[in-house]
C-alpha cells in the first residue's frame, strides 16, 4: 500500500495543474510549496524557481495561477504555444517533495535534448476560492488580474484608436465610452454614432500586437486609421501623445497596382506566397482567433482562395477575406479546453467556463470565419456570465 503521503505528492505532480483533485482519503492535505513549468511540447522549457503557499483542501485547482504563469511568459518571452494546457503549475506538501519533483522534470527535458529556462517568476500573494460547496479550492494570485485594453471606433472613411492601457479584469468602467467619444469629439470633431468596440487582452504584448494589426488591416484597406495616443484615465491626469499620420513613404499600406486585365496564373501563385507570413502573423496576433484556429490551417485555406479565385481582377484584401472565408477544418483540436481555460482568466466561475466551453465551438463549427471568432467569444462570454 502507497504511504498517504507519496500518494498525494504523485496526485499533485500528475493532475494539479489543470483538473480539481478528488482525493480517497476524506481528510484536508496541507501544501506549502509549488512551482510552475511550461508544456514540453516546445523548444524551451521555462521553469520557476519555488515559491510558498499554505492552502488546506480536499482537493485543489490551480487553473487561476496556471494562466498567470502562462501571461508572465508570453509578457516577457513571447511564448506561443498551441498545447490545450500550456503551462502547469505542481503543489506539494513540503520543500523536499517540491525538489524531487522539479529535479524529474528537468531530466526529463534534458532527455528530450530541449532547453531548460529558469526564469525568477513569483505569483506573490496568493488567494483561494472555494469551487463545489467548498470542498474545492482554485488558487491563483490574489486581486483582479491586470488586463491591458485599446478601443476603436469610427466611420466608413476612418478609424480612430486608442492607446494600450492598463484594466482590471474582463469588465470595463462604464466611463470609459464616454470619455473616449468626449475626446474625440474635442480633438477630432468627430462624434461617434455607436459606443467604442474595446479588445481586453491579458498582456501588454498581445494587446499591442493586435493594435498594431487592426491598424495595418484598417490601411490595408485604404481607409484612414487615426492612433489618437488617448488612454483611459479616471483621474484625468492622462495627456494623450498621438502619433503623426505615417508619411507616403512609410506608410504600411501595400501599394496595389491596378490592372484591365485579370491577373495570370503565375501573378497570384507570387501574390499568395508573398501573402502566407503576413496570414500567418496575422492569425498568431490575434489572440481569440489563435485560440479558436489552427493558424497554419487559415493560412493553407487563404493560400487555396487565393489560388482558386485566380480570375479575380483584384485580390480581396486580407481583413476581407478573413471575415467570410468558412474553415471548419482550421478549428482548432483543443479549442474546448482553450475556451474553458481563458473563461477562468476572465474570472469565470468553473461552471460558466464549462458553459463557455460548451457554447463557443458550436457557434465556431456554426460559423467558421476567422474574423468572427472574437464576437463569437465575447458572446459566449456574456451569455454564460449570466
Amino acid at each position: 500500500m502507497i504511504p498517504r503521503n507519496v500518494l498525494v505528492h504523485r496526485m499533485f505532480f500528475l493532475c494539479s495543474a489543470f483538473v480539481a483533485l478528488a482525493y480517497a482519503a476524506p481528510a484536508q492535505f496541507k501544501l506549502t510549496k509549488g512551482y510552475c513549468a511550461s508544456t514540453q511540447d516546445e523548444p524551451a522549457v521555462y521553469v520557476t524557481n519555488f515559491f510558498d503557499l499554505d492552502v488546506k483542501a480536499f482537493s485543489i485547482s490551480t487553473a487561476p495561477l496556471n494562466n498567470a504563469f502562462k501571461n508572465f511568459l508570453v509578457e516577457k518571452y513571447n511564448f506561443k504555444s498551441n498545447a490545450g494546457y500550456p503551462t502547469q503549475c505542481s503543489l506539494f506538501e513540503n520543500l523536499s517533495k517540491a525538489q524531487e519533483s522539479k529535479q524529474q522534470l528537468v531530466g526529463q527535458v534534458q532527455q528530450l535534448r530541449k532547453q531548460v529556462v529558469e526564469v525568477n517568476w513569483n505569483p506573490g500573494p496568493l488567494a483561494t476560492t472555494s469551487e463545489r460547496g467548498g470542498d474545492s479550492v482554485a488558487i491563483g494570485p490574489s486581486g483582479p488580474a491586470q488586463t491591458h485594453t485599446f478601443c476603436a471606433v469610427g466611420n466608413q472613411s476612418t478609424m480612430y484608436f486608442s492607446a494600450v492601457f492598463d484594466t482590471f479584469g474582463p469588465t470595463l468602467d462604464p466611463k470609459l465610452n464616454d470619455g473616449f467619444s468626449e475626446f474625440l469629439s474635442k480633438t477630432y470633431g468627430f462624434t461617434p454614432e455607436v459606443d467604442s468596440t474595446c479588445t481586453v487582452q491579458n498582456t501588454v504584448r498581445e494587446a499591442e500586437d493586435t493594435l498594431k494589426a487592426r491598424i495595418a488591416g484598417v490601411r490595408y484597406n485604404r481607409r484612414k486609421a487615426v492612433e489618437t495616443g488617448w488612454k483611459f484615465d479616471p483621474t484625468g491626469t492622462y495627456k494623450p501623445a498621438p502619433k503623426p499620420a505615417p508619411k507616403v513613404d512609410d506608410d504600411p499600406e501595400p501599394v496595389q497596382k491596378t490592372t484591365a486585365t485579370p491577373p495570370q496564373s503565375k501573378n497570384i501563385q507570387d501574390f499568395a506566397a508573398k501573402e502566407m507570413s503576413g496570414v500567418l502573423a496575422n492569425c498568431q496576433n490575434d489572440r481569440i482567433m489563435s485560440g479558436a484556429f489552427d493558424c497554419y490551417a487559415v493560412q493553407r485555406a487563404v493560400y487555396n482562395y487565393r489560388i482558386g479565385h485566380a480570375s479575380d481582377a483584384t485580390p480581396e484584401p486580407l481583413a476581407a477575406l478573413l471575415d467570410k472565408l468558412k474553415c471548419d477544418e482550421c478549428i482548432g483540436q483543443f479549442v474546448k479546453a482553450w475556451a474553458r481555460s481563458t473563461a477562468v482568466s476572465r474570472g469565470l466561475k468553473p461552471e460558466a467556463a464549462d458553459c463557455v466551453a460548451e457554447r463557443f465551438p458550436t457557434a465556431l463549427h456554426a460559423k467558421p470565419n476567422p474574423n468572427s471568432a472574437a464576437q463569437m467569444f465575447d458572446d459566449a462570454i456574456t451569455a454564460c456570465r449570466k
